[in-house]
């Protein structure tokens, strides 16, 4: 093989692992989008699980206006 032939073998290496390199990108930064989206989600039901939770037995309960206290 000579220098010629061993530069433009070289020269289509370095094209494909740019190419890969390219393509590893774009799919990091789908997984990074889809990570956040799952992590939003988590979140969402976090909020949701608090805001459905009883509350504490040791706190009494509220009494209503039309509750008749003795």
């Amino acid at each position: 093989m000579d220098s010629t032939q061993l530069k433009e073998n070289f020269e289509k290496q370095l094209a494909d692992a740019e190419k890969q390199i390219d393509e590893l990108q774009q799919n990091l930064t789908k997984a990074n989008e889809y990570r956040t989206k799952l992590l939003g989600g988590l979140e969402t039901l976090s909020i949701l699980y608090e805001d459905s939770k009883p509350e504490d037995a040791d706190t009494p309960p509220e009494t209503s206006l039309t509750e008749v206290v003795e």
